[in-house]
Formats: C-alpha cells, structure tokens, sequence
C-alpha cells in the first residue's frame, strides 16, 4: 500500500516541478484576457462607455486597444503552454530524419503493400462472391 502512495507523490512532485500552478493560471487568466479583448472589439457585449478618456475617444482607438488587449491574452497563454513544448522541440533536434531516397524507398512499399492487400480483397471477392449467391439463392441467410 505504502509503494502505491509514493508513486502517486512521486508523480505529484514531478508535475509540480514541471508544470507549476503559475503556469496554469497563466493560462487560464490569458484565455479571459483574450475573451475580453474579442468582447470589446465586437462592442455588442461590452460596450465601452468612457469615451471621454483620451484612448477611447474614438472607434478606431478603442478598436487599437482591443487588438492590444487580444495580443496580451494570446501572448500569456503561449507563455503557459510553452513548458508543455519546450521539451518537444529539444527531442525534434535530436531526430535524424530520412534522405529523399530512403523515403521514396519506404513510400513505395506502403503504396505497394496497399495495393497488394486491395488485390487480395478483389480476388476472396471474386471466389467468395458465386457461393455467397448460391446460399441467398437457396434461403440462407
């Protein structure tokens, strides 16, 4: 009982240390930012009403501040979510991809195992199809 306990908190402290709470709610906070700059950009939901201030004097300003609203929330939830690819994007330097001739090589054989299994099909059809009649012809169903 006591090894169940310590692998849940062993997998506890790791998602602790590598995806904080900050980040989440980094996350979370970005996404309403976001929600709120397409809110005052569309101005049918909330509808600024302070137009005496310099910044929304105008509906272009207003406009000009809803986009930088709307970049802020984007750029706090790319900031949260870039933990999860960071380590993504380490593992694709290590990746050897294959030359243009290993490629070819390999897209023949799929192309080629595709067409040799449809070949195979057509022909159990083929063998298959005159004893499947016969028994609908004599009422088996």
């Amino acid at each position: 009982m006591e090894d169940k306990t310590q692998k849940i908190s062993k997998v506890m402290e790791i998602l602790k240390k590598e995806y904080p709470f900050e980040g989440l709610l980094l996350g979370v906070l970005g996404i309403a930012v976001l929600v709120l700059g397409v809110y005052i950009f569309e101005g049918e939901v909330l509808a600024i009403q302070l137009t005496h201030w310099w910044i929304f004097a105008t509906s272009f300003r207003i406009g000009v501040f809803s986009v930088l609203v709307m970049l802020i929330g984007l750029t706090a939830i790319l900031v949260s979510l870039a933990p999860f690819f960071v380590p993504g994007l380490k593992e694709m330097r290590r990746v050897t991809w294959p030359n243009r001739s290993l490629m070819s090589n390999q897209t023949a054989r799929v192309f080629g195992f595709i067409i040799l299994l449809s070949l195979m099909f057509i022909l159990y059809d083929f063998i298959y199809q005159p004893i499947f009649e016969f028994l609908y012809d004599i009422g088996a169903y």
